[in-house]
């Protein structure tokens, strides 16, 4: 017999705090996925009025299996495995979870800053073999009266400036799509264009979207740009930075060191370059995946969907807001 409920299907499991937003709702009933394969995930659209998801591909096929779906909702901010356009044309919203991550990504760029500016995979194996007189052949460097270029000033380079700042850091900000006073505001020095000022710069950390305009936007001429020395973090995503131009810059001497949370291909091959560099760090895509963050994301993931459903949703958490046009509540 056909339900009245609405349906939601969530691929992948997500935190419990999270999930318990679906308590007390009679009106709603969800079905979780581990096998979250088109296939296996086609098997079990139909009807579906709204998908919660972390990482599964969510395709056109599956917006389109469904007949009744309203909204896809993403697990954190990025939607790179979601056909925004097959979601736009089916009058889908697709919605993000901006308050989720953006204190643990920030954290996560400050953390390679430090591990990198402090040698810390340096001296902690010089420690662990008995090789203490070797401390000399590192030279540790301090933050404070160091320049940091943010490039991107969203929710997480915002936040950046501030954890920079207090570090005693000068902070250079470039966004072209915030206006020179609110970057003020934050703490950062407005700067037009960023690659004019890269010679003043000692490390630089990326915080915008993957897109046409931000792929390799700092590249082989960027980092020959920057002070010798310099240190350069991407928790973003990938491609901002040219994989082979950094590692050529920092066999060179040009880079003193980098951390990456994201690679151009996830995972990286074993044979990835970067695997016999010991001066770049990495991390597995995790600079979004704290507690705190997981939590934050499956709550405000699931409130996304059932606020779909009560009318209420905020159209700052959709990205293809074109499809909120003619719907807002008379």
């Amino acid at each position: 017999m056909a339900s009245n409920k609405k349906k939601v299907l969530v691929l992948g499991a997500m935190h419990p705090e999270g999930m318990a937003l679906f308590e007390g709702r009679d009106d709603v009933e969800y079905e979780v996925l581990t096998d979250y394969s088109e296939a296996n995930v086609l098997r079990h659209i139909e009807g579906v009025h709204g998908i919660a998801v972390r990482v599964a591909p969510v395709t056109r096929r599956i917006i389109e299996a469904s007949g009744c779906l309203e909204v896809v909702s993403r697990h954190g901010v990025g939607y790179d495995a979601v056909d925004v356009a097959a979601c736009t044309d089916n009058g889908v919203r697709l919605t993000i979870a901006p308050r989720a991550n953006a204190p643990s990504v920030a954290e996560q760029a400050m953390m390679f800053l430090l591990a990198l500016a402090k040698q810390l995979t340096a001296f902690d194996p010089l420690v662990r073999r008995g090789d203490w007189a070797r401390r000399s052949e590192h030279q540790a460097i301090d933050l404070e009266g160091r320049t940091l270029l943010i490039i991107g000033l969203g929710r997480i380079g915002s936040r950046v400036v501030k954890r920079a700042r207090a570090f005693d850091m000068r902070v250079l900000g470039y966004d072209p799509y915030i206006d020179q006073d609110t970057i003020r505001a934050m703490g950062a020095e407005p700067v037009a264009d960023f690659r004019a000022v890269l010679g003043e710069v000692d490390a630089v950390t990326v915080h915008c979207p993957r897109n046409a305009e931000t792929i390799g936007i700092v590249g082989a001429s960027e980092l020959a740009a920057l002070r010798k020395g310099a240190l350069v973090v991407n928790c973003a995503r990938g491609g901002l930075v040219d994989e082979a131009a950094l590692l050529a810059a920092i066999r060179s001497g040009q880079i003193a060191g980098a951390g990456m949370d994201v690679f151009d291909v996830e995972p990286p091959a074993p044979d990835h370059p970067f695997f016999q560099e010991p001066r770049i760090l990495m991390t597995p895509h995790s600079a979004g995946a704290s507690l705190e963050a997981l939590k934050r994301s499956a709550y405000q993931t699931i409130e996304n969907i059932l606020a779909t459903f009560d009318g209420t949703l905020d159209p700052a958490v959709v990205v293809n807001k074109v499809v909120l046009q003619g719907t807002a509540a008379s």
